[in-house]
């Protein structure tokens, strides 16, 4: 049975990736056997997929994902600071601007849940502050030993 190559190269990734049916493997291995042009891209299909597979090449990829989750966690920490300090700022603010007023029956009415507020987000902000700080002081120290 003569098959055209165009057929054949069709079928040449599924056969050397061993997934063909038994049929279409005897098929390609039989045109094989009499076409130099086809055994030829056979080959190259595997110097391809042996060339992804070397690891080498990928270590430049894995540096820079490393370098770009390091700037993902400054980002968030900056991020984490920014509005963690507009928030305490605001519920300053909050606490002033509404003020507090005696009631009728002569209790005193104060909005004094923003000063808990205030602190909290104020003690997230400085805990973000510190973290970028270490995060600077590791890349720092990583630049200085890789250069």
């Amino acid at each position: 049975m003569n098959i055209s190559c165009d057929i054949i190269r069709d079928l040449l990734p599924l056969y050397h990736d061993k997934v063909c049916s038994e049929k279409s493997r005897k098929l390609v291995e039989e045109h094989l056997t009499s076409c130099n042009n086809c055994k030829l891209e056979l080959e190259q299909i595997h110097a391809d997929i042996k060339g992804v597979n070397n690891m080498e090449d990928t270590k430049p990829i894995r540096e820079i994902a490393k370098k770009w989750k390091r700037d993902k966690n400054s980002a968030f920490l900056k991020g984490t600071m920014l509005v963690s300090v507009l928030s305490c700022i605001g519920c300053s603010i909050a606490y002033n601007a509404i003020g507090s007023y005696v009631a009728a029956d002569g209790t005193l009415v104060e909005p004094f849940g923003f000063i808990p507020l205030a602190y909290l987000f104020g003690f997230i902000a400085l805990l973000s502050g510190v973290g970028l700080g270490i995060v600077s002081i590791v890349k720092r120290i990583r630049r200085v030993k890789f250069h």
